[in-house]
């Protein structure tokens, strides 16, 4: 089970979605969608409910947001096929069809009106620079990924070898028949945030961690994923924030494996007890010269995404102050009224 992940990440072309992954996820029958305000409580009463499942020994999975890491964007509890998410932008959720398995909360409805018309300029002058924030993050992420396909782009020709190698690596690796025939999920385990990058691993017991400083090993993982869905198993595509349509990861729960790539600038996957090298690859199939300017391109790769965290930094400082207008205007005891309905249904459904 993944316990902790993102849904939504920023990347190089700005925020980007998998909250979808709830919806179609087998195990999910039945969604809730918060709407609301910043600052109305919407973590805040998601902590709540996960903090009330756990009491009834469930597990819980919780969805962090990346634009504030220590703030809940949905959790899932699956045993009760059961799943609550923040809605609101940047990650909209809308039910495919209201009322039959999804469904609205609305917590603007305890925000009081009357005490917030008088803030609006204040509101909205936060609301301006918290959005101007992202554009210059956005822009440095797109350089780093521009240095990122310049380094693959150098080791192209070697790639296709290094990939076969590796897989004559992992071929002990018996493939099983049969199993769940269910549609690959998508999640994130590492997101950029106002902290820097913040990683999360998958409770597995066989994880193999993919050395991958020049950010070549993509068409290894496709390959993986591809191999496992033909045996049958069901697979969580874990993606890489930094290039959205490829793959950092790859879990299969079924076999309770996951493969994840390492990169210089998080540690997704050092934990992991088994290896796989692919920059030794590299180093024997790739010129010195070459791989000297590779380096160099991963230099540049950190700067800028170090000035991109710099800007989320201010755009999270903006947020705060947004939300710290609003929290005065909230009707909290009915928020914990809300909350303790929801928590009354699990215990029912428990």
């Amino acid at each position: 089970m993944i316990k902790k992940c993102f849904l939504g990440a920023n990347t190089p072309e700005g925020f980007r979605s998998a909250y979808d992954t709830l919806e179609r996820d087998p195990q999910i029958r039945r969604l809730l969608i918060l709407k609301g305000g910043p600052g109305c409580g919407k973590s805040t009463l998601m902590k709540a409910v996960a903090q009330a499942a756990e009491g009834l020994g469930l597990g819980v999975r919780r969805i962090f947001c990346s634009s504030d890491p220590d703030s809940l964007d949905g959790i899932a509890v699956p045993e009760l096929g059961f799943a609550i998410a923040d809605g609101t932008a940047p990650h909209v959720m809308e039910p495919a069809l209201c009322g039959c398995g999804a469904n609205y909360i609305n917590l603007g409805r305890y925000v009081c009106e009357e005490k917030v018309a008088p803030l609006a300029a204040g509101i909205r002058a936060e609301k301006a620079a918290n959005r101007f924030c992202y554009g210059p993050a956005y822009a440095c992420l797109a350089g780093c990924a521009a240095a990122g396909e310049a380094m693959r782009a150098i080791a192209a020709e070697a790639v296709a070898d290094m990939t076969k190698e590796a897989l004559r690596q992992l071929e002990r690796e018996k493939l099983p028949k049969g199993g769940s025939k269910d549609a690959s999920l998508r999640v994130f385990l590492t997101a950029l945030t106002p902290e820097g990058f913040r990683s999360f691993e998958p409770d597995c017991g066989n994880v193999w961690a993919i050395r991958d400083s020049h950010r070549l090993a993509a068409p290894l993982l496709r390959k993986l994923a591809e191999a496992y869905r033909r045996a049958g198993q069901q697979t969580v595509l874990v993606l890489d924030p930094l290039d959205p349509d490829e793959l950092e990861g790859l879990v299969i729960p079924g076999l309770d494996t996951a493969y994840l790539r390492t990169d210089p600038l998080f540690d997704l996957g050092a934990w992991a007890l088994r290896q796989l090298n692919f920059d030794a690859l590299a180093e024997a199939g790739i010129p010195a010269a070459h791989l000297a300017r590779m380096a160099e391109l991963g230099r540049l790769r950190r700067q800028l995404a170090e000035e991109a965290v710099d800007w989320l930094r201010q755009a999270k400082r903006h947020h705060d102050a947004l939300e710290a207008l609003y929290r005065p205007a909230v009707d909290f005891d009915g928020v914990a009224e809300e909350t303790a309905r929801i928590v009354d249904g699990l215990m029912t459904e428990a």
